[in-house]
């Protein structure tokens, strides 16, 4: 044997010590704080439509999502990462999937495929002359109660169907449809409340039936976020019925699982934990909320409880109407209680309340106009820390890029049989190196699962393509074989 080829046998001996040295010293430690811990960077793309649906004016809106995925080199493994989509804020009258970005790309670091998602938003605004020296004061208010329901109604649906969206393309996104998590800010955690909990028709609200038409909204409403570039062509708007819960987008006959959900001072508008569809376990749910939130109560009252308070106290305005009643966090979670329903929560209050002053205190009015601190976070950085700590025991997917699964990979010479290299390459030119000798086909998808090249022999060319993940199905007369390629 030449010295070349002892001196190489010599460095993949050395290569598979350190291997297996790894798993028996650092591992250990590193394993228990997966999905907790920054280790990875992250890929992104943006703008992806996952469908069309119906607004509250009976236009088509076009609904996108922007998806973050961890780098990780697990190419020899056929992995899957847990989902989790976030769900921003806004009122349901505002906001946007970029609101919440920053929550996607923490997550995506800690090994979870990540989305953030556009959803309809809207609602019929009252037709009353509402004025007040507030901005956006007649945005506040809907034409009557129902509009509420079925705003938050909408979103429920959407996200349902961008979930289902990743659930039916499990393979090419890699995503484990057993481990799939919700979480949302505000509006959104209203939404992601819903979107876990709200699983059988029973649950269904009977606002989001068809009902009397309103009358179309007062032109000092026009300027709102969610009617500029609206038309309204009729002195009244429609109100048909919204459809069943999961909404008509990306239909699957894919089962999934949600485990979890991260509730950020949101609640529900009914008792969504009574009932659960047969043979699904019940999502845990982690909260955040603080009492002296103005515009979601941490308790039961109505939707702008506390706004209402500051306007008709300090600004000599009409307190906000029409607005319905909310479950929230810690009336939600004693619901639980009370009723025995069996949910696993975890609640982190704040012990800051309203003062029910207008000028004077921590969180009266005045402080509040001037921060928002009580409908927000008190330490961004703790609490994402606490959700992840929350959601780790929850994932059963095997980890990624685990270095005992490396190490069995790197052995095993059935596996070892097709190699990629370079990969990553900047270059955007991949080589196969195999065993086998057989004719070498081969398919390239990208991370949504459209083929962007077909060809055969052992050199792929991806030039004309843009940075990201892409999958290689390669097939030769014995097996198939998938990998993952990486344009940095």
């Amino acid at each position: 044997m030449c010295n070349f080829e002892k001196k190489n046998m010599k460095n993949k001996t050395i290569i598979n010590f350190l291997f297996l040295a790894y798993l028996l010293i650092i591992a250990p430690s590193s394993y228990a704080q997966q999905w907790v811990t920054d280790k990875y960077e992250y890929d992104s793309v943006l703008n992806v439509r996952y469908g069309t649906a119906v607004n509250f004016n009976g236009d088509l809106d076009s609904l996108e999502m922007d998806i973050y995925f961890p780098q990780c080199d697990d190419s020899q493994q056929l992995s899957k990462r847990p989902l989790l989509v976030w769900v921003h804020g806004g009122a349901f009258i505002a906001g946007d999937k970029a609101d919440v970005t920053d929550m996607c790309k923490r997550f995506a670091k800690k090994g979870y495929v990540t989305a953030t998602i556009n959803y309809r938003l809207g609602l019929i605004s009252d037709d009353g002359n509402w004025s007040c020296n507030f901005p956006n004061y007649s945005c506040l208010f809907a034409g009557d109660t129902a509009e509420w329901y079925r705003a938050t109604y909408r979103a429920i649906q959407d996200v349902k169907g961008a979930i289902r969206f990743f659930v039916n393309r499990i393979d090419s996104l890699k995503i484990d449809e057993n481990n799939i998590f919700v979480a949302g800010e505000s509006a959104g955690a209203i939404t992601a409340l819903g979107v876990a909990l709200m699983d059988t028709t029973i649950e269904r609200w009977t606002e989001t039936y068809a009902l009397n038409k309103l009358h179309k909204p007062n032109s000092n409403a026009l300027n709102c976020f969610h009617n500029q570039g609206k038309v309204f062509l009729n002195d009244s708007i429609d109100r048909p019925d919204l459809g069943g819960i999961d909404g008509n987008i990306e239909p699957t006959n894919y089962d999934y699982t949600i485990k979890g959900i991260g509730n950020f001072f949101g609640g529900t508008f009914s008792d969504l934990l009574e009932h659960k569809k047969v043979g699904k376990p019940k999502p845990a749910i982690f909260s955040f909320h603080q009492p002296c939130d103005l515009i979601v109560s941490i308790d039961q009252k109505k939707i702008f409880w506390g706004l209402t308070w500051c306007f008709t106290n300090g600004y000599n305005c009409y307190g906000i109407s029409n607005t319905p009643l909310i479950n929230g966090s810690r009336a939600l979670s004693e619901l639980n209680a009370n009723n025995n329903y069996g949910y696993q929560f975890e609640n982190n209050f704040t012990s800051i309340v309203f003062p029910y002053s207008f000028l004077f205190g921590q969180a009266s009015c005045a402080d509040q106009t001037n921060n928002t601190s009580c409908h927000d976070y008190d330490n961004k950085n703790n609490r994402v820390l606490q959700l992840a700590q929350f959601f780790a025991p929850l994932v059963s997917t095997p980890p990624i890029c685990d270095t005992s699964t490396t190490v069995i990979n790197s052995i095993n010479k059935s596996d070892s049989s097709v190699q990629i290299y370079p990969n990553p390459s900047k270059d955007k030119l991949f080589y196969i190196e195999t065993d086998f000798n057989s004719r070498l086909t081969w398919e390239v998808y990208n991370i949504l699962g459209a083929t962007i090249v077909k060809g055969s022999g052992k050199m792929i060319n991806l030039s004309q393509q843009a940075s990201g993940i892409y999958i290689l199905n390669l097939k030769t007369a014995q097996q198939n074989f998938v990998r993952r390629l990486v344009i940095p």
